[in-house]
């Protein structure tokens, strides 16, 4: 049994929670770029699934939240990706996900930045969309098991998802997780499991590191991308150079891409 569905079974422990990806989910993830409106968005995608799984209920607004639904054949199995950051501001799509992680990470009684201005409220706040669609889903196909996975915003929407319906996630390069705990209502945290990978020089992983939950895995390298180890030394401040050199190098979802595909193995970090 794959590792991400020995999660729905709650048995977290060191060997199974850090086993390298299969590569069905992290085509999951891929798809959640390259299917959906954006910068990455490739019409050859737009109706892609993984082999052995049907794709379900989608999110896909011009602006907004975006997340895909997958059904396992035979099985009651389901998979709900959430996208993560677009990271062209050049474009409506980057700025909205821009203001949407500035949205999620602030306390609402501060304001954000002025030209995020351009955008709702609603549109912006991806974390009520995030648990709507949960919802919407769960009372769309009732006999399914879900599973919650995600990269870098994405990562940190199906972790709060999973959060609040005391299920599993399972994600690439999630931001600190309990100071966005309080955004919950009523959590159902006893029951809910968490397991996130990590490239060891992401920055995400420097600023996450003990404000996680349950299982924090991560690929270890031979050695560190331009930046990295510059922007490690110091408090992470993501406006440097340094850290935005880094971050292109290792946090970014296509170098999660290659780690999966490399086979490397993955060693645990963190296991609460």
């Amino acid at each position: 049994m794959p590792v991400f569905y020995r999660l729905e079974l709650m048995h977290i422990d060191a060997p199974s929670a850090c086993e390298n990806p299969w590569d069905e989910k992290r085509r999951q993830d891929e798809l959640t770029y390259t299917a959906t409106w954006g910068s990455y968005f490739n019409p050859h995608a737009e109706n892609e699934s993984v082999a052995g799984w049907q794709r379900g209920l989608e999110h896909n607004p011009l602006v907004g939240m975006r997340a895909l639904t997958f059904i396992q054949s035979n099985s009651t199995r389901g998979v709900l990706a959430f996208r993560g950051t677009d990271l062209n501001t050049s474009q409506s799509s980057g700025q909205a996900d821009t203001c949407a992680d500035a949205f999620l990470q602030l306390d609402l009684k501060h304001s954000l930045p002025p030209w995020c201005n351009q955008f709702t409220l609603h549109q912006l706040d991806y974390l009520s969309r995030a648990l709507e669609f949960a919802e919407r889903i769960v009372g769309a196909y009732p006999s399914i098991h879900w599973l919650y996975t995600g990269h870098s915003l994405g990562a940190a929407l199906a972790q709060l998802v999973a959060a609040q319906r005391g299920a599993s996630a399972a994600t690439f390069s999630a931001p600190a997780l309990k100071p966005l705990l309080p955004r919950l209502q009523n959590p159902t945290l006893r029951t809910w499991g968490a397991v996130t990978f990590y490239d060891q020089y992401d920055p995400l992983r420097f600023t996450a590191l003990n404000e996680l939950w349950n299982a924090n895995c991560t690929w270890h390298r031979s050695s560190a991308p331009t930046g990295c180890h510059e922007c490690e030394e110091r408090i992470i401040d993501m406006h440097s150079d340094v850290c935005e050199e880094c971050f292109m190098k290792a946090h970014i979802f296509k170098n999660y891409l290659e780690l999966v595909l490399s086979g490397k193995s993955v060693s645990i970090e963190h296991l609460q």
